[in-house]
């Protein structure tokens, strides 16, 4: 079992130098202008899995997380650190805390009211932003590691009036943190090095990732918008093994519109990824990792990803804010006899008091995490739908 006792014990440190940062804004920017809040959140999770023999059924501790955000008129910055373990699914861990990981930590300038820059651990600028889906789970948009991705490195924002312009250059991942895995200690889902597990695993890492997104908002009266937008990024894959540079593209189109309580979110793109593995290995798929583990994708693939949501108006009762949403996504592979994978969430996520909670219905197909975990994105799993019920109700601070 891996063990990383020095990032444990640093990060006090570390959460200290971020607040003292973020505390000493304010010198640079008008006096009272700056803002600096520091909060959190633990959350408790419920699994019921109908494919297992016998189904699980757990009541569990989920995260204990702090946030630690500052913005001013010229300055701002925002960092999350996430805590894990000694629970389900996290159980053959002896503690709470033992997987760790920061989600972000960056600093931002504002040159302007339509342009920014922002460095640090920060969100990878790739369709719909910044989530591809409203559930808890994401989309396999996600597991091919192009949702919610938040890498080291720099990105500048303009902004031409309904046009939004984003670049980024990102010369590393999100790093290896604090866990049991050998390279998935990370809360992006990144290219990685595999687990001894992972059959047919990969030893790759992402270096020098560049990055374009341009969308443009298109106003439809007074309670009506849609976005529509553009991605494309390319990085290398340096590989572990040969000492070789393969290399990774991908591009992706994007819909999100807004009509009154009804929301459409739409994303459809391509990944290419050509690794100079080892021939013993082949390059037909790249390992993957993130929340303490690591699975293979398949190296050619297309995406899909529909949803239709509703913010159902009025309270009832200690409830307010109800959203139902149905989401559908798949991958499509390149490589013949490689099985798609298909995953369907339906759920909503509510107010209940001072909890947040999301409950979802999940099925899946040749899904990760749906009980196809290390082949499923790549050759395929059982190649039939499996099912999940799963609860997340959180008290943020």
């Amino acid at each position: 079992m891996k063990r990383s006792p020095a990032r444990l014990s640093a990060l006090p440190a570390v959460l200290a130098g971020i607040m003292v940062a973020l505390g000493g804004l304010p010198a640079h920017a008008a006096e009272g202008d700056g803002e600096l809040k520091i909060g959190g959140a633990i959350r408790a999770r419920y699994d019921y899995k109908f494919d297992d023999d016998p189904n699980v059924s757990k009541m569990s501790f989920d995260t204990f997380r702090i946030d630690v955000n500052y913005d001013s008129s010229t300055l701002f910055g925002s960092a999350q650190y996430r805590f894990y373990g000694g629970a389900y699914p996290y159980d053959y861990t002896d503690q709470v805390g033992r997987i760790n990981f920061p989600s972000w930590a960056w600093l931002g300038y504002k040159f302007g009211q339509d342009t920014k820059a922002v460095a640090g651990i920060n969100q990878v600028p790739f369709g719909l932003l910044p989530y591809v889906s409203s559930t808890f789970y994401q989309s396999l948009v996600n597991v091919v590691g192009l949702e919610d991705v938040h890498n080291l490195g720099a990105k500048v924002q303009h902004k031409f009036g309904p046009l939004d312009v984003q670049v980024g250059y990102y010369p590393k991942d999100g790093g290896d943190w604090t866990g049991t895995s050998r390279d998935g200690n990370r809360y992006s889902v990144n290219v990685v090095k595999a687990d001894s597990y992972v059959t047919g695993g990969s030893d790759n890492k992402e270096r020098d990732l560049f990055v374009g997104r341009v969308a443009y908002k298109f106003e439809h009266g007074k309670e009506a918008s849609s976005e529509l937008g553009v991605s494309a990024l390319r990085s290398t894959l340096r590989n572990e093994d040969t000492d070789d540079d393969g290399s990774r593209k991908a591009y992706a189109l994007h819909y999100g519109g807004k009509f009154g309580a009804l929301g459409v979110l739409a994303e459809v793109g391509r990944q290419n990824m050509s690794p100079r593995n080892p021939a013993a290995t082949g390059n037909d798929t790249v390992t993957f990792g993130a929340y303490d583990g690591s699975f293979n994708v398949a190296s050619k693939t297309k995406f899909y990803s529909a949803e239709v949501n509703y913010a159902l108006p009025g309270t009832y009762g200690p409830v307010s804010g109800i959203t139902p949403y149905l989401n559908y996504s798949v991958v499509t592979k390149d490589k013949s006899g490689y099985k798609d994978s298909q995953r369907i969430i339906a759920g909503a996520h509510f107010s209940a008091g001072p909890l947040f909670i999301y409950t979802e219905m999940r099925w899946g197909r040749n899904d990760p995490y749906t009980g196809d975990y290390v082949s499923g994105a790549a050759a395929g799993g059982e190649d039939k739908w499996k099912k999940a019920f799963y609860a997340n109700i959180g008290y943020y601070f």
